[in-house]
Parts: structure tokens; C-alpha cells; sequence
């Protein structure tokens, strides 16, 4: 569609029309944002035959692209509660870093899991293992959620061989070695930047709770020994490790070989097949299963894949009514509208691409359409900025996660996947997060302009 200022002011009150309803009038989030996707699609003009397809397709393809990731990554978060390997993960982290470094543990986490594995996938995979490091540190959980999701979207925005950085990269012609080593420059300023504002005192005050978990007890002091509360041995700490990393390492495998690889060669099919998020996930929940010796049962095998699918519907149903917003914000135009105004503005050229992709982020939701849309809009403007190209990707790659909110799949993942923490905590845990790690990475790569 075309856009103009009018689109923009419908988009702007279909936001606050959702933050009202969700805070204030205390609608369900899964049908507030079906509710305020319907009326935008009307305010932006959309022809009457387009409005619910165009809502059902964003439903429909969100959770087609993240469902089943979803459904196998709450199912190993699950076992690990319930087995208590998700304590063992924690008190292991534990005695390697001290309580005090808890939270710098969770930020690398993140920052190297993200490389590989999709952002949501990403959360959905590590949040048991935060919060029972919350749980058995007494460490608030704001504190180490925030650092382990700083650490996510900074390398999921900004470091290849995730698809969005890399594609943008590949329209934009820069190189990718180059692109790697700078980009994990500019994540790691985003991730401290982020993480700070997430253990300032500031947050710490306001949400000062840790994580309450079943099967996790508070260590006391330093010492870290374990015992389970109903004498049963506790989980194999390598098996425990082995549900995560294996799946993360399968996904990496998968992403590095088809940058290594020829597209001729036939072990990339193989690898392509070994490395889905599906499969390696399938992987994961096969090791959890098998990680507590005492409950190797088909009964309770059944009981906790019960419970990880119901568990898991809510986390879809919320991030694919995420998905039928951000669509129909997608199909309205508006980004396009902001990034095209915001180009032709005679500001300093290494902020423009920044601007363009921060308007995007705003507007749709989704870093990855923030960076692909943005890369095209900026391409026939190399010329005249003068650019070069790596900085120019990671100037759009540093303004792709900007603000995250409400209109965001991330976001709601988040939030529902930790508990069902209330909107306005995820404005404070996400949408100021990455507004912050947004800034701080644009400051690196402003400076990187200098030298490149």
C-alpha cells in the first residue's frame, strides 16, 4: 500500500489503543492485539475483502515459522524444572562465576547463543535456566532476564549467520568477515548498555523478587551442595548441559557449514536437515528425557508433554496475534513511509541508515524486516553517503531491535515465557533495553565510521 502522514497517525494510536487495552482496560493480550490489528487494517484503508486475510496470514506465518520451536523448547525447560536439572544448571553456573557474576554469565549466554539460534528460540530455551539461577542465587530475576535477553537481541540484530544481518549485509555488499568482527564489537556495547539498565538500582528496587521455582531451594551463602528435597539423586549436570548445548551446537553446525560450504555440496542438505531449530530441538528433548535416571517412565514421560504443550499454547497464541499486528503494519506501508522521509533529511550519512531502520523496528516489530527492508531502502543511496558498506549495515543493524514492544512476537515470548510477567515489567526488562543497547551500538559504529 501507500503510505503517508495519515498511516503514521493511525499507527501511532493503534499502539496506544493496545497498551490501553492491555494495562488499563485488562483485555487479553491475545485478543486485544487481533482486535487492534483489525481496526488498524481499517484505518490504514485496507480494502474490506484484505483486512482478516491479511490478519490470518500474519497469525498463520509467525506461528508456523516459531510454533513447533516453541512448543519443543518449553517442553526442555519443563523437564528441567521438573527434574530439577534446571537447578542443577543454575548451581552449577553458580559455583563456576560466584553470585555476584550471575548476571555477566547470563549476558554471554545470550550473546553467543543468539549467533546461531533464533532470538525467540533463543528465550524460550534459556528462561529455565535463568530463573533457576534467580531462584537459587536469590538474585532478582529482572536482573539476569534483562542481561540474558541484552545478550540475545545484540547478536541477533548485528552478527552473521543470523539471516537478518547477514541478508542485509548481502544486499548492501559488505563483507562478512568483516561484518563478524565488527559486529560483535558494536553487540558487546549493546549488551553491556542494555544489561546495566537492567541491574541498575533503579530496577532493582522496583522489581527486587527472584525467580520462585518448585524444585530450586535458595543457596545459602556460598555453599553451593545440593540435595534433593525427596532424597531421589539428582540429574546428571552433563546431561542437564547436554539438553542446551547440543541443540545450540547442531543449529551452529547448520548456520556456519552453509557459509563454508558449496551450494553443490551434498553434505548440506545433510546439515541443513541436522541443524532446523526442529530438529535439534527434537534432539534436546530426547537427552532431557533421558537426564534423570529415577524418572525414566512412559506415565511420567506423558504427564510432562502434557503439560510443556499447554504451557506452550498460550506462548503462541500471544506471539502469533503479535504476528497478525506487526503484518498488517507491514502491509500498511508505514515503515516504508518513515524510512523514505526520515533518508531524505540532511543529517550526518552514517545516521541515516540508523534512522531508517530504528523507524522500521518502531513500526513493525521484527529486527529481521527492519534490516531487509532498510538494507533495500538504503542501497540506492550508497552513492551519495558515502558510506561504507559494512558501517552502513551495522548502522541499520543497530537501529533494527530499537524499542521492542507491544507490536514485537520477541517481546510477548518474553514475557510469557517467564512466568506471564505483566506488560508494563516488559516495557522495562525489553523496550528500554533495547532502546538503550539500540544507542550504544550506534555510538560504536559512529565512531567505527571514522576508521572505515
Amino acid at each position: 500500500m501507500e503510505a503517508g502522514f495519515g498511516s503514521l497517525i493511525v499507527m501511532i494510536l493503534s499502539i496506544v489503543l493496545l497498551v490501553f487495552s492491555i494495562m488499563k482496560l485488562k483485555i487479553h493480550p491475545v485478543f486485544a492485539l487481533i482486535m487492534v490489528a483489525v481496526l488498524a487494517a481499517f484505518g490504514f484503508g485496507f480494502p474490506i475483502q484484505e483486512v482478516f486475510p491479511t490478519v490470518t496470514g500474519g497469525f498463520g506465518g509467525t506461528i508456523g515459522n516459531i510454533g513447533i520451536v516453541i512448543i519443543l523448547g518449553c517442553s526442555i525447560g519443563v523437564i528441567l524444572e521438573e527434574t530439577g536439572g534446571a537447578m542443577v544448571l543454575a548451581n552449577t553456573i553458580l559455583k563456576w562465576v560466584g553470585r555476584k557474576n550471575g548476571k555477566l554469565a547470563m549476558a554471554l549466554t545470550g550473546y553467543l547463543v543468539s549467533i546461531p539460534v533464533f532470538s525467540d528460540s533463543a528465550i524460550v530455551i534459556m528462561s529455565p535456566v535463568a530463573r533457576a539461577l534467580s531462584a537459587r542465587g536469590a538474585i532478582p530475576l529482572v536482573a539476569l532476564l534483562g542481561a540474558l535477553n541484552a545478550g540475545i537481541m545484540a547478536t541477533h540484530t548485528m552478527v552473521p549467520p543470523t539471516p537478518g544481518p547477514i541478508a542485509a549485509a548481502g544486499t548492501l555488499g559488505a563483507d562478512l568477515g568483516f561484518m563478524i568482527a565488527l559486529g560483535l564489537i558494536t553487540s558487546a556495547a549493546y549488551t553491556f548498555v542494555a544489561s546495566a539498565w537492567c541491574s541498575s538500582k533503579y530496577m532493582l528496587n522496583k522489581y527486587p523478587e527472584p525467580a520462585v521455582m518448585e524444585n530450586v531451594d535458595v543457596a545459602s551463602d556460598e555453599d553451593f551442595e545440593l540435595k534433593n528435597p525427596d532424597g531421589r539423586p539428582l540429574p546428571n549436570a552433563g546431561m542437564a548441559f547436554a539438553s542446551i548445548i547440543v541443540p545450540v551446537l547442531l543449529i551452529c553446525f547448520n548456520s556456519f557449514g552453509s557459509l563454508l560450504l558449496d551450494a553443490e555440496s551434498t553434505f548440506k542438505p545433510i546439515l541443513g536437515f541436522i541443524g532446523h531449530p526442529i530438529f535439534a530441538l527434537f534432539v534436546g528433548v530426547v537427552i532431557a528425557l533421558f537426564m534423570d535416571k529415577e524418572s525414566i517412565s512412559l506415565t511420567i514421560w506423558h504427564k510432562w508433554l502434557n503439560e510443556s504443550v499447554e504451557k506452550s499454547g498460550f506462548i503462541i497464541l500471544a506471539t502469533g496475534a503479535a504476528g497478525a499486528f506487526g503484518a498488517v503494519l507491514r502491509a500498511s506501508g508505514v515503515g516504508t513511509y518513515l524510512g523514505d522521509m526520515i533518508a531524505t533529511t540532511p543529517l550526518p550519512a552514517v545516521f541515516i541508515p540508523f534512522l531508517v531502520s530504528l523507524l522500521l523496528s518502531v513500526a513493525n516489530g521484527s529486527a529481521t524486516v527492519s534490516l531487509l527492508t532498510g538494507s533495500a531502502i538504503i542501497l540506492p543511496l550508497m552513492p551519495s553517503l558515502g558510506l561504507s558498506p559494512v558501517i552502513a549495515t551495522l548502522s541499520i543493524a543497530a537501529g533494527s531491535s530499537f524499542f521492542y514492544h507491544a507490536n514485537a512476537s520477541h517481546f510477548w515470548v518474553v514475557l510469557k515465557a517467564n512466568g506471564d510477567l505483566p506488560m508494563r515489567e516488559g516495557f522495562d526488562v525489553v523496550s528500554i533495553p533495547t532502546a538503550l543497547g539500540s544507542l550504544a551500538a550506534m555510538g560504536v559504529v559512529f565512531v567505527m565510521s571514522f576508521f572505515f
